[in-house]
């Protein structure tokens, strides 16, 4: 693995050697690249696209993120960042957080995306996501657990549901706290307003809309009709998974086989 900024301050690792591929990733407490323990825990998503043949660059997002900047704002960061560093369109893929940048990059910006692989999200936040995940991110910021808040989106059932509640909020008490919490606030704040139902009927770039059924922070409708409104849109849904999808085999296989 290597490191560096993209143009414009955007943080990135790399792993492996051929075409490029970036990707975005989900939430994350610090838009600095991960230490040497974070990197080996993404080393089980980006194996794969490795053993493949591609160079894969996680790109963080920028730091330094002002209070009100809007997911337009973070698009623009990234298509600045793409456009000059690779001087020609790559294929991109999103997980959560990231999948809502890259939804919103292919929107905005489709010139730099050839196709495009958002996993885990839709046009908008997922009732559940927009009731929990601001939330959490300002009981983090005040050093308080939140992670449990997540919860509802993991699980259906009211007994799972109290379990895994206790001992998440009890994880919140012994991990370390953000030692800066403004970039993630701000990321989550821009993330809270993203929208871009209306503006899908006209996405031309091929784009893979990749999900669970059972990731409880979207609805399957949510899901189905973010492909459905872009001409370029497919959707795979896998009907035994959630919202950590992209740590199953067949994701791999089919983000693969829509890359190719």
């Amino acid at each position: 693995m290597s490191e560096g900024v993209l143009p414009g301050g955007l943080p990135y690792f790399t792993a492996g050697e051929g075409r490029p591929l970036v990707y975005l990733p989900g939430f994350n407490p610090s838009h600095h690249n991960p230490s040497p323990t974070g990197r080996k825990m993404l080393a089980r998503t980006m194996r794969p696209f490795v053993a493949a043949g591609r160079k894969v660059y996680f790109v963080n997002r920028k730091p330094g993120m002002r209070l009100g900047s809007t997911m337009s704002d973070v698009a623009d960061d990234h298509a600045k960042a793409l456009h000059e560093y690779f001087r020609e369109p790559v294929d991109v893929i999103g997980h959560s957080t990231g999948g809502s940048i890259a939804l919103q990059l292919i929107v905005d910006h489709p010139e730099v995306v050839r196709r495009g692989v958002v996993a885990s999200t839709a046009y908008a936040l997922g009732p559940v996501a927009k009731g929990a995940q601001l939330e959490m991110a300002r009981r983090l910021a005040q050093g308080r657990p939140g992670y449990h808040l997540l919860v509802p989106g993991m699980v259906k059932h009211r007994v799972p549901r109290a379990v895994l509640g206790g001992l998440l909020w009890a994880v919140g008490l012994v991990l370390p706290k953000p030692k800066d919490p403004s970039d993630m606030l701000a990321m989550m704040t821009a993330e809270d307003g993203f929208d871009v139902y209306d503006r899908l009927p006209r996405v031309t770039t091929p784009t893979l809309v990749i999900c669970g059924a059972r990731d409880h922070f979207w609805t399957p409708e949510m899901f189905a009709e973010t492909a459905a409104r872009m001409p370029g849109g497919t959707l795979v849904m896998y009907p035994g998974a959630g919202h950590g999808v992209i740590t199953k085999r067949e994701y791999h296989r089919d983000v693969l086989a829509f890359l190719r």
